[in-house]
């Protein structure tokens, strides 16, 4: 019977009250490298089996299914499968897997709804190595199931806090990010020194994040996470103070990495936790070793810092392994096969809570990846849910919660969903321009799933053109490939971990120029021998040119007791003045010192008064008073009181720029 299309439409809204009632609607989510969506859909109508376990008539099931073909045809239909009842059908533009498989089943004239998945093989890697890497084996630590899920983000960086490490190592070039000196204070870019002073700190990283997947050597439990060598020691035995060891972790927080990984001894000193309170108040996560002296650790485990023992190859506790109700959790440590400090293609096998610690701060890494989201206590706790249980029922002494097992942990790990919120765009993008040559930072953008950022450039403002392919994972970047005089315009944006893009920054425009030319205006290195040649006043025969003065060449001047020197010169139609010149003095007593001076007309200006001795060279940018000056003076003064106080001067030079 051919029903009015009113009462047909009405008559089936019922049947779609009646059978979905109770269902939850798809909710899918991709995840790359694994599942993404591919733009289509594969849906079957309701069968007639499942229509009668609804309760409907063969008359309200032919017409569900009769309504199914209607929307699949209006979609569009790119394959049909008769033999099993499925149609692929074309998501329409503007629109999204989720909306178009949620609207369907809202009809309920269809059995399901769900994406054409683009999908990957799974496979454990092509390291050769991998082999003797027991610790990964699916009875163990089961790395292979959890690679099935996530295999890192370069984005999320543990820090191993270390002996440095060997950068040339073929399994470790890929996702280092810049490392730290910590004795020295100085970053990797500032001269700060990170090779590996021990061999101690490039087995570490190995074993946390030696490159997967690339037919080479081992592979690191994330193969793919970013890992940064922060160098805590310069002594070739490795040792380390605390202060430093914790001084590392701090760093690396403030920098942003997720995980920082100490493999040192010393984890029951209060500075450990309170760090591991610091770290985690910056999102992070703490993880030290246990240590391998087989003694029992006092404390309590329900702190802010992940401590991990050891286990063999049969799930034992290591013999050397410390314990105690401080231990969290413990992981393989016993012949961990690694990455190595004596060749670019050298491996060794490895034992002790320090190995263990950055397999876990690794397979931390792996959870952030696969949900950057998380909190640290949520990781934690992930951790601690799926660990296997060891030795006695429960949480104990030996093992804590017990071994950690990476599928498990991975599989346990809720995915963020299916986001589709762009992140928000970078903020306060600054340009700074020197010869052939543009300056560009910002602020990060304060979303937790960042995976990067993108620089567009323009040259009229409106056609903005890409300029880094891949995703930068700092807040700063150079553009060295400028032209002198021509103006661009640069804006930034950011990309979350699944891909959506923020709005652009707000644009800055820049022009690099060639330095300007400068002028000398007087220089003297007092090579004449005389003081008066070089055009200089003097107060007496204390200042005088001499052959035991010299930073540069065969003469100097000397200034000995009490006397001064000085040189008029002319900055007209200059501007910016510098002042250039080399001092050293020798003998002087309290309250005596080498003053240097510069005269703008009306008052004398300081510019240092030195007392060290050993020849230095300096300069000074002098202020705009100097500048256009007919009347500018330069003036060296010395306040010693006998012959034996002096100074020494070399190489004076005035220089200024042309003004406009």
């Amino acid at each position: 019977m051919k029903l009015p299309n009113p009462i047909q439409g009405l008559w089936l809204a019922l049947l779609v009250v009646s059978s979905v009632q109770g269902q939850s609607l798809p909710g899918f989510s991709a995840v790359r490298g694994q599942r993404e969506f591919s733009g289509r859909l594969i849906a079957r109508p309701v069968q007639e089996r499942e229509a009668a376990a609804r309760g409907l008539s063969e008359a309200q099931a032919r017409i569900l299914a009769a309504e199914a073909r209607r929307e699949v045809a209006a979609l569009g239909i790119e394959r049909e499968f008769p033999e099993v009842d499925e149609y692929v059908v074309r998501v329409p533009p503007g629109q999204t897997e989720n909306g178009v498989a949620a609207r369907l089943m809202a009809t309920g004239a269809f059995s399901y709804v769900e994406p054409d998945w683009i999908l990957f093989p799974v496979n454990c890697g092509n390291d050769p190595l991998l082999s003797q890497q027991w610790h990964h084996a699916a009875n163990r630590l089961d790395t292979c199931g959890a690679w099935a899920l996530a295999t890192g983000s370069p984005s999320i960086v543990v820090a191993i806090c270390d002996t440095g490490i060997r950068v040339t190592h073929q399994d470790l070039l890929l996702n280092r990010v810049e490392g730290y000196n910590v004795p020295a204070r100085k970053w990797e870019g500032e001269g700060g020194l990170i090779d590996d002073i021990n061999g101690h700190g490039t087995a570490c990283t190995g074993a946390a994040a030696a490159n997967g997947n690339n037919g080479l050597g081992v592979s690191g439990m994330g193969w793919n996470i970013g890992h940064r060598m922060m160098r805590v020691t310069d002594s070739t035995d490795g040792s380390a103070s605390l202060a430093n060891l914790t001084l590392a972790a701090r760093t690396a927080a403030d920098r942003g990495d997720r995980v920082a990984s100490v493999s040192y001894s010393g984890v029951t000193s209060s500075s450990v936790f309170t760090t591991g309170d610091y770290v985690r108040s910056k999102g992070s996560l703490l993880v030290w070793a246990a240590g391998n002296s087989n003694v029992q650790l006092s404390g309590n485990r329900e702190d802010n810092v992940i401590v991990v023992g050891a286990t063999d190859q049969n799930d034992a506790k290591a013999s050397f392994s410390n314990f105690g109700p401080l231990v969290d959790l413990v992981a393989p440590g016993v012949g961990i096969r690694t990455t190595s400090r004596s060749g670019d293609t050298a491996y060794s096998s490895v034992s002790g809570t320090s190995f263990s610690t950055p397999i876990v701060a690794g397979l931390c890494a792996l959870i952030w990846s696969r949900n950057p989201g998380l909190t640290p206590a949520e990781v934690e706790g992930i951790l601690r849910s799926t660990c296997v249980d060891l030795g006695t029922a429960g949480v104990d002494t030996t093992f804590g919660y017990g071994r950690v097992n990476a599928a498990l942990a991975l599989g346990a790990t809720p995915e963020p969903g299916n986001d589709t919120t762009p992140p928000t765009a970078p903020a306060n993008l600054v340009a700074s321009a020197g010869d052939g040559v543009v300056d560009l930072s910002w602020n990060a953008s304060p979303e937790g799933d960042v995976a990067g950022y993108s620089v567009f450039r323009s040259v009229n403002g409106l056609d903005y053109f890409l300029m880094t392919p891949a995703l930068l994972t700092v807040t700063e970047w150079t553009d060295g490939a400028v032209s002198n005089g021509t103006t661009y315009q640069y804006v930034v944006t950011a990309t979350d971990v699944t891909g959506n893009e923020s709005s652009a920054s707000a644009p800055v425009s820049v022009t690099p120029v060639e330095p300007p030319s400068f002028t000398v205006v007087f220089a003297d290195g007092f090579e004449s021998g005389n003081l008066t040649a070089g055009g200089w006043a003097r107060q007496n025969s204390d200042a005088f040119a001499s052959t035991g003065s010299a930073f540069s060449g065969s003469w100097g001047m000397r200034l000995r007791k009490t006397t001064w020197v000085e040189k008029a010169v002319s900055t007209a139609g200059l501007g910016q003045i510098e002042v250039s010149y080399a001092r050293t003095t020798q003998g002087l007593a309290s309250g005596q010192a080498l003053v240097v001076e510069w005269w703008n007309g009306a008052v004398w200006s300081r510019l240092e008064s030195v007392t060290t001795s050993g020849y230095v060279p300096v300069s000074f940018m002098l202020p705009s008073s100097a500048a256009n000056n007919p009347s500018f003076r330069l003036r060296f003064r010395l306040n010693g009181n006998n012959p034996n106080r002096r100074a020494d001067v070399d190489v004076v030079m005035v220089t200024g720029v042309p003004l406009p």
